[in-house]
């Protein structure tokens, strides 16, 4: 899965003892879900929580899970502890909390003849770094194919400063903003996705929404979700309109001219053919607005 078609991933505790309903499609239109042992998970619970786990993964190799399953591990030594559960490949793959140029090539080693996909956060000091970000791009380029998208792990990096999300304010409004765009900047242009970061607030769909606005415009066509509730709001708004595929399927035409107008805007297809194409891959994961089904998105 690429990051477009992972949507609204949900992350669940390994705790959690819906993890394996959701896991077989309890949750509508649910795409991704990360089975978290790390933040979510007590220290004293620990020992639960890869149990729990155990079970389900036993579960998933008598039957193979409906959706992209992610596992997030505790560190590395978990990780390595969990390559050899029964059932481990029937995962999609890792998610690597808290990735440092420096550890970063540590979880690459237990993963290097691995087939799992990887999807590594960004929740530390690092964040506010861009030659750090530039050099973690770096190391990240020999396993691009295996990359899901990069995450942004919000409240972690907030927590640096002292501070929490407003439940009024999207992202952007405060000082995760300038972290998100140097992330994007660094990792979108070398052919990565990201992931927006979570919305922990599920009681102010609003202002999800118009966060999720913010993440489109930022390029970020995947998001951490926390409760079910977000994902039909997050994924409807990554659903494009009748006029926007309409301009993206002239832009993309063989007859398109070099510049023409559309809907009062214009329209060049030597540098928008990648937001065209980026407005077809959305229709197709997530459909087009007003549809009542997937749209059947073909380029004129």
């Amino acid at each position: 899965m690429n990051a477009v078609e992972l949507g609204a991933t949900l992350y669940v505790p390994a705790i959690n003892p819906t993890a394996k309903a959701i896991a077989y499609g309890a949750i509508d239109d649910l795409r991704s879900v990360v089975i978290c042992l790390e933040d979510s998970v007590r220290d004293d619970q620990v020992p639960a929580a890869t149990a729990a786990l155990q079970a389900l993964l036993a579960g998933f190799a008598e039957r193979a899970p409906a959706l992209s399953i992610y596992i997030r591990p505790r560190n590395f030594q978990m990780l390595t502890q969990l390559l050899h559960m029964a059932g481990i490949d029937r995962i999609d793959g890792f998610v690597l909390p808290k990735v440092t140029t420096q550890s970063l090539p540590v979880w690459l080693t237990a993963l290097m003849h691995e087939h799992h996909r990887i999807m590594p956060t960004i929740e530390g000091e690092e964040a506010f770094d861009r030659a750090a970000l530039a050099r973690l791009c770096d190391q990240l380029q020999p396993y691009a194919e295996r990359v899901s998208a990069v995450r942004i792990g919000g409240n972690d990096i907030l927590g640096l400063l002292g501070i929490r999300r407003s439940r009024y304010r999207t992202a952007y409004d405060g000082p995760l903003g300038s972290v998100i765009r140097d992330i994007t900047g660094t990792f979108i242009p070398n052919g990565f996705g990201v992931a927006a970061p979570v919305f922990e607030h599920f009681s102010s769909p609003d202002v999800l929404r118009r966060e999720v606005e913010q993440d489109i415009e930022h390029g970020l066509l995947t998001k951490t979700a926390i409760h079910p509730e977000q994902i039909s709001i997050i994924h409807s708004v990554y659903r494009p309109d009748a006029a926007e595929m309409a301009e993206a399927r002239a832009i993309l035409s063989q007859e398109a001219p070099a510049v023409f107008g559309s809907n009062g805007s214009m329209c060049e297809p030597a540098t928008h053919a990648p937001w065209a194409g980026m407005i077809v891959r959305r229709a197709q994961a997530h459909g087009v607005a007003g549809l009542d089904q997937q749209a059947d998105v073909r380029v004129a």
